[in-house]
């Protein structure tokens, strides 16, 4: 017997959203999965959900980021409309303009629907200087978030920051559940053991790492210039993977700087990826001033899990700020010059038992943050139906 008919919408399925998904298939939740890809890690999506595949998600431009979401919200939009109003819209905010369509079909048809914020838009906008608040578009995005916001059946976010934002615009309450990593999945690897430490040759290097995307907003400059004021420390090595908008100008530096010391690398497959991480001694997080209170990294939690430093480019009374703080697992760098950061990365090849003590506090943090949060997801919900 059906637990609950839902569909899920967001257009890129990762393992957050698929951990949720899961949890209500494992109770007994119908459930239809709306979006442009599924990229799994450490568990992949339960067979029994049916999916509806449309445009993948592209953010390699300002111009196709708006437009992939745009074309994505449009054929969603038309699904939803033909699909039962009884069963129950879960949506993940992304595409930001996804929402709408549940404030939407509530009021034309009485649909429930739940919203899962993890990007707060349009504050994005407005945090990053991309728009200004005044703007038209921004005052009509903020008043039609509030209709959203105030007819939706349950909020969701992931911290105290993020929810002081959302309950900016309406009076309904919001639920905080953290986000999380699977600690079995990434989990400390003895160096002489680990396959990408010894394919790269980093057996005796102290190993400084930041693995994501290299959007725009991401501060990955500060870490090539440490690089340089570091680069006559052959024990000192730098490893930058992933990839985005900022990828060509970051190859360009080291090029242009000659930093041997310095490890380009694509997005690394599933199968590499717990071996990649948990090569970083310290693992550099970057959150963008005016990302404070919209955004908490998901690599944070794969950084604790990997039992590595962090290493935190971000404000100290940010999410990101708070957490390295409270778990006394890394430094925080609010400002910071580059020599600040390069004298840090320093004292750690010096004081080795100062760093084995950051990173077991990081591993040790990592168990408070667990898939088990995804159940909780349903727990609401199911609370808010009976």
């Amino acid at each position: 017997m059906s637990k609950g008919k839902y569909i899920f919408i967001v257009q890129v399925t990762r393992q957050l959203s698929i951990d949720i998904i899961n949890a209500f298939v494992k109770e007994g939740a119908e459930i239809e999965l709306v979006t442009g890809s599924v990229e799994p890690n450490y568990a992949t999506l339960d067979s029994r959900v049916k999916i509806k595949y449309f445009n993948r998600y592209d953010n390699t431009s300002t111009f196709k980021r708006m437009f992939t979401w745009s074309v994505f919200t449009f054929f969603t939009f038309f699904y939803v409309l033909f699909r039962s109003r009884k069963k129950e819209l879960i949506l993940i905010s992304t595409p930001p303009f996804i929402f709408f369509i549940g404030s939407f079909f509530k009021r034309i048809r009485g649909q429930k629907y739940h919203l899962i914020i993890w990007d707060l838009y349009p504050d994005v906008l407005v945090n990053f200087g991309v728009a200004k608040k005044e703007s038209f578009i921004i005052r009509t995005w903020s008043n039609m978030n509030r209709k959203c916001f105030d007819n939706s059946n349950s909020l969701f976010t992931l911290g105290k920051h993020l929810q002081d934002a959302v309950k900016a615009y309406t009076s309904n309450e919001v639920v905080i559940i953290p986000n999380w990593v699977n600690a079995d999945f990434v989990k400390p690897v003895a160096r002489f053991e680990n396959p990408f430490v010894k394919a790269h040759g980093l057996e005796e290097k102290l190993v400084v790492m930041y693995s994501g995307n290299m959007g725009l907003t991401h501060d990955i400059e500060s870490i090539v210039m440490a690089a340089e004021l570091l680069k006559a420390n052959s024990r000192i090595h730098f490893v930058l993977i992933g990839d985005g908008a900022k990828r060509a100008k970051i190859e360009s530096m080291v090029k242009d700087k000659n930093l041997s010391n310095v490890l380009m690398l694509p997005y690394q497959d599933k199968e590499m990826l717990p071996y990649s991480l948990t090569s970083a001694d310290i693992g550099v997080v970057s959150l963008s001033q005016g990302a404070e209170s919209i955004s908490v990294p998901s690599k944070t939690y794969y950084t604790l899990a990997a039992g590595s430093a962090v290493l935190a480019l971000a404000a100290k009374e940010s999410e990101l700020g708070l957490l390295v703080e409270e778990y006394k697992c890394g430094k925080v760098f609010d400002n910071a010059t580059t020599q600040e950061i390069a004298d840090y990365i320093l004292l750690q090849l010096e004081d080795r038992y100062g760093l084995e003590q950051l990173k077991k506090n990081a591993r040790a943090a990592s168990f408070d943050f667990t898939p088990a949060n995804a159940n909780v997801y349903y727990d609401y919900i199911c609370s808010k139906n009976q």
